[in-house]
């Protein structure tokens, strides 16, 4: 796919996302902006029909008051006034004195002149009743009992306007405006008052066209429906129509509530103390917001594709356009390889860029075309130069391969005369050395004739000697087995204790006579899989370790198990061992020099017995303290399928 083709598929798709989005998130937002629009404007018109209805009941308040400061009005004068007490409506006559006409006269003026008025009465305190206009039904009737009456005279230097009430002789439901009537004494002797019955206020209030199809109603402190231009609501309460809602609509001075597909917007008279609300159909300020996503839509795709097109032309002049000049002068370059390709220069910007960058590089390709052809001139001969030292190489190689087999072989010879060395003056020493310890012991032993202290001597030392050097000369063939490979083992399971005791009993006499206390810490019985005389090989040097460096003290044999390994440790109390010559110890003719003093023996105890160690499938460590003492631990296995087959000496 081209560029260009890419790039127009990359605004579409990002044009129709776009627009999905829009599509998304607009009609939440802008539906929630006519609701505020809608609220706002309603609030407004609300706050102007409170304002015309409180001045209308103000102004009603002024003509009652003004209507209660008549003269014939106030007349305290009252007993020829049209009573109802005792009237009965199919004998009951009206009667009325020229004096309550003109009362008559006056209250029907303002009832006439005031369309939304119902009545204007007056009643007194002797229950008489004077009415603008003639009573639907003569009934018997006491205006005292009746709460215009009864509010007015409660509160008298007011004029109070009254909750709903219902009327007696029709099916009027009116609004009260009424004033107390005074005397000197301010004692009550009368109310004046004018009737507003719902019908008229909810003819006021149609008189507002609010607009999106909505219907106004008015709702007094208690909660009854004043007016609405549905009928069936006037007296209702307005729970019945909001039902859960109505603690939210009467506890709060303005809001928003949806209700079956309305939303009414309610607000409360600051004068009144009345809720004046809308109902307006949701689906008028759904309509609202489609005309505004529509309008916003259509505004958007036609930004969107101008947008594209201005976009399209200038990256087709100024990016698709270079870049497609420079694509065909690279393809040239790569289907011939011809360097010599004139390449479009444009300005600086990121394309000019890229056009300089390629003309330099084919200008080093071009250079680097002719260094490459020396290079492989140059390679050439140094291939045919390296082809003769391969072959003196592999001369020289084969001659060494050659030479090394012939020392190879002449170190296996050597190794085999060693071995032969070794085993035939092993036989020819230990023969005359058994003899040497046999004869000795029996000359020591008196068997051949009593001999002096100075002789007793004399042969315990070529004793002494002659053992040495045996034990010398079996190490030395001990160590020649380990390191061919070829040392046997005995191996079976056996008790340690006695191993254990039968090595410290062969030095007790060297206790005693260096003054060595010696201490053990083993058990009863230890059963172990393992070479017995090799172990008992092991103890003897590291115990006879331990009295070479430790004069007087004391040394400590302890034995136990740890898993399934058992652990021997030679613990002393000598002199210890400097902390550069641990790492030294194992090592085959290595003997420490300790506190200025170069300790007698060959140096071979420790590294056979850690062979010997290692052969058993084990190992053995040392810890030390200069001046303190040292522990060397043989670490043994417990079973055979512990012991290495191939040990690591």
């Amino acid at each position: 796919m081209k560029l260009q083709t890419r790039v127009l598929v990359v605004y579409l798709c990002i044009a129709v996302m776009v627009i999905a989005l829009v599509g998304i998130f607009l009609p939440v937002t802008l539906n929630q902006q006519s609701l505020d629009t809608v609220t706002g404007n309603t609030n407004q018109q609300l706050a102007l029909v409170d304002y015309s209805l409180s001045g209308f009941i103000s102004s009603m308040k002024g003509h009652v008051l003004e209507i209660s400061l008549y003269p014939v009005v106030r007349n305290p004068d009252d007993e020829s006034f049209t009573n109802f007490l005792n009237a009965d409506e199919d004998t009951f006559a009206y009667a009325v004195t020229e004096e309550e006409q003109e009362i008559i006269t006056i209250f029907n003026s303002f009832r006439t002149t005031n369309q939304y008025v119902n009545s204007v009465y007056m009643g007194r305190e002797n229950g008489a009743f004077v009415r603008s206009h003639e009573r639907a039904q003569p009934t018997a009737y006491d205006p005292r009992e009746r709460p215009w009456y009864i509010l007015a005279a409660q509160h008298p230097d007011s004029v109070i306007v009254t909750e709903p009430y219902s009327s007696l002789t029709t099916q009027d439901v009116n609004i009260g405006v009424v004033k107390a009537l005074l005397d000197e004494n301010g004692t009550v002797y009368g109310v004046v008052g004018a009737d507003i019955t719902l019908t008229n206020m909810t003819d006021y209030v149609t008189g507002f066209d609010p607009g999106w199809g909505g219907e106004i109603i008015i709702v007094d402190t208690t909660g009854v429906i004043l007016s609405g231009q549905d009928p069936s609501y006037l007296f209702m309460d307005i729970g019945e129509v909001l039902h859960e809602k109505r603690s939210e609509f009467m506890d709060t001075d303005s809001g928003t509530i949806l209700l079956n597909g309305n939303y009414l917007i309610y607000y409360t008279s600051p004068e009144l103390g009345w809720k004046l609300g809308m109902f307006i159909p949701a689906s008028e300020i759904q309509k609202e917001t489609n005309e505004a996503i529509f309008t916003v839509l259509t505004y958007l795709f036609a930004a969107l594709i101008l947008l594209s097109a201005f976009s399209l032309y200038y990256l087709r002049r100024e990016i698709i356009r270079p870049l497609s000049d420079l694509t065909d002068v690279s393809r040239t370059i790569a289907e011939t390889g011809d360097l010599d390709q004139e390449i479009p220069l444009t300005g600086t910007d990121e394309i000019g860029v890229l056009a300089r960058s390629l003309k330099d590089m084919v200008e080093r390709l071009h250079s680097d075309e002719v260094k490459l052809n020396e290079a492989l001139k140059c390679e050439r001969e140094a291939q045919s130069a390296l082809k003769v030292a391969h072959d003196e190489l592999e001369e020289k190689v084969s001659e060494r391969t050659r030479e090394l087999a012939e020392v190879n072989e002449h170190l296996k010879e050597l190794d085999r005369l060693k071995s032969m060395f070794i085993a035939t003056m092993s036989h020819e020493l230990r023969t005359p050395l058994n003899s040497i310890i046999g004869f000795s012991g029996i000359l020591l032993k008196g068997w051949s004739g009593d001999i002096n202290e100075e002789q007793i001597k004399q042969l315990t030392i070529i004793d002494s000697s002659a053992r040495h050097l045996l034990g010398l000369i079996n190490d030395v063939i001990d160590i020649s087995k380990i390191e061919a490979g070829t040392i046997e083992l005995s191996l079976s399971s056996y008790d340690l204790v006695p191993v254990i005791s039968d090595v410290l009993l062969s030095f007790r006499e060297s206790a005693n006579e260096q003054k060595i206390a010696l201490y053990t810490d083993i058990p009863e019985t230890l059963e172990i899989f393992g070479d017995e005389r090799r172990t008992k090989q092991i103890l003897i040097n590291l115990i006879g370790n331990a009295f070479k460096f430790t004069d007087g003290g004391s040394v400590t044999v302890t034995a136990g198990t740890d898993g399934d390994t058992v652990h021997i440790s030679v613990t002393d109390t000598g002199i210890g061992i400097p902390e550069g010559s641990v790492q030294r110890l194992f090592k085959p003719f290595i003997r420490v020099r300790t506190e200025g003093r170069m300790t007698e023996g060959t140096g071979l105890g420790l590294y056979l017995s850690r062979k010997l160690a290692r052969a058993l499938g084990g190992e053995i460590t040392v810890a030390s303290s200069p001046g303190e003492g040292s522990e060397f631990t043989v670490i043994l296995p417990l079973e055979s399928e512990n012991i290495d087959k191939d040990p690591d000496y």
